[in-house]
C-alpha cells in the first residue's frame, strides 16, 4: 500500500486460496488484504481483478498491516508506524468462536490510541460498522460478510 493514496474504508480477507475469488463481488474501491499465503498463480489472479475492478491490494506485515487484539498488541504497531491496523474482533465471529469481543469503550479507546489507521475486524459488516464508526474507526473488514 503506497502512503498517497486514500485507504478503502472496506476490507476483504484473503486467508486462503479458495477466498480468491470473492473478490470478484467486492464493490469497487473496496480493499482487499491478503492475511494467508497465496501461490504466485493465485496471487496474479487477485492482481487482474483488482485492476478490473479498482481494488486496493495489501499484505499483512510490519510494513502494510497488523492484525491487533488488546493494547499489548496496538503498542508495537504503533511504534512500528504500520499504515493499517486491524483491532478485532469487535463481534462474535465465526472464525474465532472462543474469542470474547472487546467491550465497546475499550474499542473506542484503542481507535482514539491508534488514530486514524484502526480498521474494525471480527463479525464485522457495513451495517455494524455503521454503529461504531464514530467510535474513531476509519473502516471495517471482514471474510464472511463478502461470501454469500
Amino acid at each position: 500500500m503506497q502512503r498517497r493514496q486514500s485507504v478503502p474504508h472496506q476490507w476483504f480477507l484473503v486467508v486462503d486460496e479458495q477466498s480468491v475469488g470473492a473478490a470478484r463481488r467486492l464493490p469497487r474501491g473496496s480493499g482487499v488484504l491478503v492475511v494467508g499465503a497465496l501461490r504466485a498463480r493465485e496471487m496474479r489472479r487477485l492482481q487482474t481483478l483488482a485492476a478490473l475492478r479498482n481494488l486496493t491490494i495489501a499484505t499483512e506485515g510490519r510494513n502494510s498491516a497488523a492484525r491487533v487484539h488488546n493494547v499489548t498488541e496496538l503498542r508495537p504497531a504503533l511504534l512500528a508506524r504500520t499504515p493499517m491496523i486491524l483491532l478485532s474482533p469487535l463481534y462474535p465471529t465465526r472464525s474465532h468462536p472462543d474469542w470474547k469481543p472487546i467491550a465497546r469503550m475499550r474499542a473506542a479507546a484503542l481507535a482514539r490510541l491508534g488514530g486514524r489507521r484502526l480498521i474494525a475486524l471480527g463479525g464485522m459488516d457495513a451495517r455494524k460498522f455503521a454503529r461504531i464508526r464514530r467510535l474513531g474507526f476509519q473502516g471495517w473488514a471482514g471474510i464472511s460478510a463478502f461470501k454469500t
